[in-house]
């Protein structure tokens, strides 16, 4: 009986403490946290903090192969950084471009066309990963990556090996 009581109050314990660290991670997701900018003209637009979990679910499961914490294992003088987005030709750092690259990739100065090497949502037959993706999931994953940088100092950056 004793035993069972231990067994209980440990319980206790890690579930206070997983709903404290729970609400502590939602403050994080405060109105500012979730604003971002939707277009080139600097427009702004505040995501759910429904769109951007599952933005980051999306993301988790379809881009971390590639972009573990917005870092690109393929070219490491590239990230998901906005300072990268920002320097990308045509400018990438905005949810609307974001959303473009996604269904039209490019390479980075704009020159080539990459819809066959970087998945995307335009080439079903290629990526079927990424079939059943709708406009909305597309929308949410662009949002997550340019509210992660407010979410992790650590976002984009450089892959060490």
């Amino acid at each position: 009986m004793v035993k069972r009581f231990i067994w209980v109050a440990i319980a206790t314990i890690f579930f206070v403490f997983q709903f404290h660290t729970n609400s502590a991670s939602a403050v994080e997701l405060n109105a500012n946290t979730r604003t971002i900018v939707l277009n080139d003209a600097g427009e702004t637009v505040t995501l759910s903090s429904e769109e951007v979990t599952e933005g980051q679910r999306l993301f988790n499961s379809n881009c971390t192969k590639c972009h573990l914490q917005g870092k690109t294992k393929t070219n490491n003088n590239v990230s998901l950084g906005v300072s990268d987005l920002a320097g990308a030709e045509p400018p990438r750092d905005n949810l609307l471009a974001l959303v473009d690259y996604l269904k039209n990739p490019t390479s980075y100065d704009g020159e080539n066309n990459l819809s066959e090497e970087h998945p995307n949502i335009s080439r079903p037959d290629l990526y079927p990963e990424l079939r059943n993706l709708t406009e909305d999931d597309v929308y949410s994953v662009a949002g997550y990556m340019l509210v992660a940088p407010k979410l992790d100092e650590r976002w984009g950056g450089t892959i060490y090996f």
